[in-house]
């Protein structure tokens, strides 16, 4: 009977022992250190200066931003939708800054009035029309601001009683986001910047710009020259709840002053800037430039616009991961041959990046996108 209890209590402590063993490769494998790899790149047979795009569910959509065209095209490259919309009267679409997927379907900001729907194969649906004339002037690549809350709009829209973004302590003074209702054609300012932030005080600052995305309720927006992730909680009322030091390595920033920066104070130097947001349940990802000091960037005359595809030489690219209940990941390198990621959908798919040709000095007649996928250490 002894050697019976023996062996029965042998079997249970080895059972343990399996156990606490899988348990530890899981918790090893669903670790926060993370890597970035190139798996392959495919070709999509269009030429054309691309800043704006976005990929998800299989199918890719970019924007050329001298024309009217928009393509459509699948993970192996295959154009599936190519479409030149006017630029004058019925159809037409101009000054087109974001893109969104939402439903199969795809939504299109813009500056000044219109947001465009367009449906599964590019059809343009409705141009629906905001209530007051937008002030703000884009300028930025591929910017994250627009998102879908209960069938409404969240979008980077000022103007609002003709406030511009170009006055003095806008974002500290004024709402920063519109939530915009499709069916009733209405809109509602909403988010103020919270007292955490470096722009709700009297010092001057770098003009921001605005990133955010949604995911489980929560809206995650950033300001671009400052290293914090601002967390808000969606309801009637977009309440503010926490935010999150980034905790970067690299972030050079011009310092706060007591009047306003001028353009030739912005130009010595080339700030840090977050450039994109993306999230799945369990994550937060970020993307930013670690910016350029002053003197690396007189030196080499990189205020001047035939010297701007240098930057990638001197500057570099992250990407760093939120995990929720974890905190934040190593920081991943991206390389400089990456100049536009479109989306991240998840830190479990691979995603997808147009090829920076000017910095790598090739031209070729067609667009080459790198398929990448985060891997855990």
């Amino acid at each position: 009977m002894f050697k019976l209890h023996f062996i029965f209590l042998l079997i249970l402590l080895a059972a343990f022992a399996c156990t606490e063993k899988d348990k530890a490769g899981k918790k090893s494998s669903g670790s926060n250190e993370w890597e970035l790899v190139v798996l392959d790149s495919i070709q999509v047979d269009y030429l054309g200066e691309i800043r704006e795009g976005t990929f998800s569910n299989g199918i890719g959509l970019i924007k050329n931003i001298s024309g009217s065209h928009m393509v459509m095209f699948d993970s192996l490259g295959t154009i599936l939708v190519k479409k030149e919309f006017p630029k004058e009267g019925p159809g037409s679409m101009m000054w087109l800054e974001s893109l969104l997927e939402h439903n199969g379907e795809y939504y299109g900001t813009t500056s000044f009035n219109d947001i465009y729907h367009f449906d599964a194969n590019l059809n343009l649906k409705t141009s629906l029309k905001m209530p007051f004339m937008g002030e703000s002037r884009g300028g930025t690549y591929n910017r994250k601001d627009i998102s879908v809350w209960n069938e409404k709009l969240l979008l980077w829209y000022p103007g609002r009683d003709w406030v511009s973004p170009y006055m003095d302590h806008f974002y500290r003074d004024h709402p920063l986001l519109e939530l915009y209702d499709p069916k009733a054609k209405t809109s509602r300012p909403v988010v103020r910047t919270p007292l955490t932030s470096k722009f709700s005080t009297d010092e001057f600052f770098g003009r921001p710009t605005l990133n955010f995305t949604l995911e489980n309720d929560s809206l995650y927006l950033t300001f671009s020259n400052e290293p914090l992730l601002h967390v808000y909680a969606m309801g009637d009322s977009i309440r503010w709840e926490r935010s999150i030091d980034m905790e970067p390595t690299d972030f050079k920033l011009l310092p706060g002053q007591k009047t306003t920066v001028t353009h030739q104070e912005r130009i010595k130097m080339n700030e840090a800037q977050i450039h994109g947001m993306y999230a799945d349940p369990n994550h937060i990802l970020v993307t930013y430039y670690g910016g350029i000091d002053g003197e690396t960037f007189v030196n080499n005359n990189l205020k001047e616009r035939e010297n701007f595809s240098r930057y990638p030489e001197f500057r570099k690219n992250y990407i760093k991961i939120y995990k929720q209940g974890e905190g934040w990941s190593n920081e991943l390198l991206i390389p400089s041959k990456i100049k536009i990621i479109l989306n991240i959908e998840s830190v479990e798919k691979p995603f997808y990046a147009l090829r920076n040709d000017d910095f790598i000095g090739e031209e070729q007649d067609y667009l080459t996108f790198y398929k990448l996928q985060l891997v855990n250490k």
